[in-house]
């Protein structure tokens, strides 16, 4: 009997590489995959845990899980599924479109500081929900005007990064410059305003989602979730985008309305977000920095591993404000975590500011 029969297959000859670990494909996928699946498992016991908690009166686990999967035993399915349930969803939709949109952003722009918030869609999309309150437009239009208000705030920040190839911190000038615009309207309107038109905006400029209905998630999912398909869909897209004009032309891209069409959806995602749960601010750009750590730059894995992110962040946010003994709202939570997070960038940024 030969030595190979005796001891079993002979081992693979040091000079020819494993052809496992040498198919990086293969091996991205697979990382990417783990990661999605560590996301959604976080994700699902953030979820629980928003369905539990309360500022005043907080829900048992157990009850929590019981009502919302029917069963037998101790219960409050008015708190868990009335009040908690739905601002949960509400969470998990925003979340997801402001991470997407922020990813798009940043792809398009080719600038790791560009974000919803950076470039002023948030302030946009704020100024054209208070004018709606303030001449008593329907509710039914808040994200129709939303849309449009956002997309003009992005409007003027694209047009300025164009402007002699804007570094990143001519980006965030432009971004702060037309947000200022933006809230200074705001400003006027709450001043000039009656006071109790605005009571509930004024808690919604906040990012909280206290109060929100199921109502809110009927008017809010038909529009977030084809919008967040369509953004997964073209997700190869920005990797060709980001290569620059000349090289996306000569792999077919059409880069006049390819670009604007997917700033258009990058808007979008984020005003009928914004219009549902208010200014949440830095979630489009932390979510997408955080997915490129874990996945790498590739958006076949890194759009799907952002709009898990930035659920996370916006269930643990809403949660987290929830479980303190007086109420915070989500939005100010992200502003803590984001605003130094926003710096971190800035100063690991390279002078070219591409992501």
């Amino acid at each position: 009997m030969s030595a190979s029969t005796r001891h079993g297959p002979p081992a693979l000859d040091p000079g020819v590489p494993d052809p496992v670990a040498a198919d990086p494909v293969a091996a991205d996928r697979t990382r990417a995959a783990a990661t999605m699946l560590a996301l959604a498992a976080g994700l699902g016991v953030a979820a629980v845990w928003s369905l539990a908690a309360g500022a005043e009166t907080a829900t048992p686990l157990r009850a929590a899980w019981n009502s919302l999967f029917g069963l037998d035993g101790p219960r409050d399915d008015f708190g868990v599924l009335e009040l908690r349930l739905p601002r949960t969803l509400l969470a998990l939709l925003a979340g997801s479109a402001l991470a997407l949109s922020g990813a798009i952003i940043q792809a398009l722009l080719r600038n790791a500081l560009a974000s919803p918030k950076i470039i002023g869609v948030n302030s946009g999309a704020a100024l054209a929900v208070c004018l709606a309150v303030a001449f008593g437009l329907p509710a039914q239009l808040t994200p129709l005007l939303a849309i449009a208000g956002g997309l003009g705030a992005a409007t003027f920040v694209y047009l300025g990064t164009l402007w002699k190839q804007a570094s990143p911190a001519r980006l965030a000038l432009v971004g702060i410059a037309v947000g200022s615009v933006c809230d200074a309207g705001v400003d006027a309107l709450l001043v000039t305003a009656p006071d109790y038109r605005f009571s509930r905006p004024l808690i919604w400029m906040t990012g909280s989602l206290h109060g929100r209905t199921w109502s809110d998630v009927q008017a809010t999912a038909p529009l977030l979730i084809p919008l967040a398909i369509v953004a997964l869909a073209l997700s190869f897209r920005l990797d060709l985008l980001r290569l620059g004009d000349r090289h996306a032309l000569g792999l077919g891209v059409e880069v006049s309305w390819e670009r604007p069409l997917l700033l258009l959806l990058a808007t979008a995602l984020a005003s009928v977000a914004i219009a549902a749960v208010g200014t949440l601010g830095f979630v489009g750009l932390m979510a997408p920095h955080m997915a490129r750590q874990l996945v790498g730059g590739g958006h076949r894995a890194l759009m799907p591993v952002a709009m898990l992110t930035g659920m996370l962040l916006v269930v643990l946010a809403d949660a987290a404000g929830r479980a303190m003994p007086l109420e915070v709202s989500a939005g100010i939570l992200t502003a803590l975590f984001g605003a130094p997070f926003f710096i971190w960038i800035l100063l690991r940024t390279p002078a070219g500011g591409e992501s």
